[in-house]
């Protein structure tokens, strides 16, 4: 499933998850594979690049997402949802455009940081799951 996107460089930020085809609204997008799993203590002994990819999965519990999934940028107004390890297209989503998520939903993070997604409706400060 995962051979309909690609890893590419985005204007959003760094990298991004683009799609090579066309998916309708309700479409598996990709499938993510198990991340390794760490605690909070163990945060702090993990690389920039690990550490920018945590979701909290449990009470004391990350994951370190694997990719393709770890190069989903936000996007205040996302085109896809992850449910049971499978990204789910939000609405269409054409050839070409870039795959985003929201991060506030899923993502672990030590600090906020500011949206540079470019939506009207930006929420402009970035804060993570903060609850699970």
């Amino acid at each position: 499933m995962n051979d309909f996107i690609e890893i590419k460089p985005s204007p959003k930020h760094g990298k991004g998850l683009f799609a090579l085809k066309d998916f309708s609204a309700g479409e598996a997008v990709f499938v993510l594979k198990p991340g390794r799993v760490v605690n909070h203590e163990e945060i702090g002994r993990l690389s920039r690049f690990e550490k920018m990819h945590l979701d909290q999965i449990g009470n004391n519990q990350y994951e370190i997402i694997e990719p393709p999934g770890c190069y989903a940028n936000h996007s205040c107004a996302p085109n896809l949802v992850e449910r049971d390890r499978t990204g789910y297209a939000l609405a269409d989503i054409k050839a070409g455009e870039e795959i985003t998520i929201d991060y506030d939903q899923i993502a672990y993070l030590e600090e906020p940081f500011t949206c540079h997604c470019g939506h009207p409706n930006c929420r402009g400060l970035i804060h993570g799951k903060t609850n699970i």
